[in-house]
């Protein structure tokens, strides 16, 4: 009962839903995105100093126990903090996936993985005072390594019923940090002087994009699309297709601050709506970009404190719609009044991928760019 009711506050205190009826969200929680990442809620992260390059893949999580260790209890804990899905994403999209393995195993495979927890019973810690330490650069440059140790299965339990949300939030964010130290912070001058000039913002960009602005109302970054071999099955024979593609990037857009009733999310979204309609068509005539409004998937926000910039976080879903409804796909993105100029600025990351295909990767990139906004004059 205890476990279930951390991650009923966690989705309490994390998201919200996009309703006309309460899209203040006063109780939203702001979280500072810029800060010193060997220091968080006042527990040290400590810098183990390996410069290996890291292994395996984006959003996931790798807990090493032994299956004695690695009760249903504390299985579930996992899956309902680390696993839970990002709300609203259809097809459920999970924060990680979860995998346990042996210590045995995880020494013979790899222990350079992105992202580890290691649980360990050891009779020698004092019962009722179990023990966490958190290593960022362990076995691999960037990596997470969490060490949990306790005196039996019980003391262990409830130390990660305590930590829980906080290990989460320290996994989540390097994910995304991984992606910002790949993004070149001196390069890319000349797209970062026009959205300096056309919005009064400064953004970390991939080294491989193409930047188009239309007046000075909206721009698009889109990043290269990706693609990878898909077996498809025709009349009992295999082919292969390269059919299964991502499209991503990021847009931004601005327009006149008037009135503080502007930054209530439900008008954050409307106007969404009006400015995408006018500036993303679709190649088929009539169909352009829209919000899903389905009560299934209303987006989710959040207030959220950027360096020195507040805004609000969105996450949802975006159809092309009108004459027809060709696709669709997930939009990350951040709304904020600039703190200089009388504008409203939008920055919206957007990921259009078939199911199958996980998208840790697209968001962290997003991710990675929006959270280096920085306003300029």
């Amino acid at each position: 009962m205890k476990y279930c009711f951390a991650f009923l506050s966690l989705l309490l205190v994390c998201s919200s839903c996009l309703d006309e009826n309460q899209p203040k969200n006063e109780t939203s929680t702001q979280a500072e995105i810029a800060q010193d990442s060997t220091q968080k809620g006042g527990r040290k992260i400590i810098n183990a100093g390996s410069v290996s390059q890291y292994t395996g893949k984006p959003g996931r999580l790798i807990v090493v126990a032994e299956p004695t260790e690695y009760i249903d209890e504390i299985a579930f804990l996992f899956d309902s903090i680390f696993a839970a899905p990002i709300r609203p994403f259809y097809p459920k999209t999970p924060y990680f996936e979860v995998y346990q393995r042996s210590p045995q195993d995880f020494k013979r495979l790899s222990t350079r993985l992105r992202n580890v927890v290691e649980l360990k019973i050891d009779e020698k810690i004092e019962k009722g005072a179990p023990t966490m330490h958190v290593y960022e650069n362990y076995y691999a440059k960037t990596q997470i390594y969490t060490k949990l140790q306790a005196h039996d299965i019980s003391d262990l339990y409830d130390l990660l019923l305590k930590e829980v949300d906080y290990l989460f939030q320290v996994y989540d964010r390097q994910e995304w940090k991984r992606e910002y130290y790949r993004h070149p912070s001196k390069k890319n001058a000349t797209t970062r002087n026009k959205l300096k000039s056309k919005f009064g913002i400064d953004l970390t960009l991939p080294s491989k994009f193409s930047y188009e602005s239309i007046d000075d109302e909206y721009a698009i970054i889109m990043f290269p699309d990706r693609t990878r071999q898909m077996e498809m099955e025709t009349s009992g024979a295999y082919s292969t297709s390269r059919a299964n593609f991502i499209q991503s990037g990021v847009m931004v857009w601005q327009y006149p601050y008037t009135d503080e009733r502007q930054l209530n999310p439900y008008n954050l979204m409307m106007m969404r709506d009006t400015i995408l309609k006018y500036y993303t068509s679709h190649e088929m005539e009539g169909v352009y970009m829209g919000t899903q409004n389905h009560p299934a998937v209303l987006p989710k926000f959040e207030k959220l404190k950027i360096g020195d910039i507040t805004g609000y976080q969105f996450r949802g879903l975006f159809k092309f719609t009108g004459k027809s409804e060709p696709s669709g796909g997930r939009f990350w993105s951040y709304h904020f009044k600039h703190p200089t100029r009388e504008t409203i600025v939008a920055i919206s990351g957007y990921l259009d991928a078939p199911p199958t295909m996980s998208a840790s990767f697209d968001f962290n990139r997003i991710r990675a760019v929006i959270y280096s906004v920085k306003a300029v004059d």
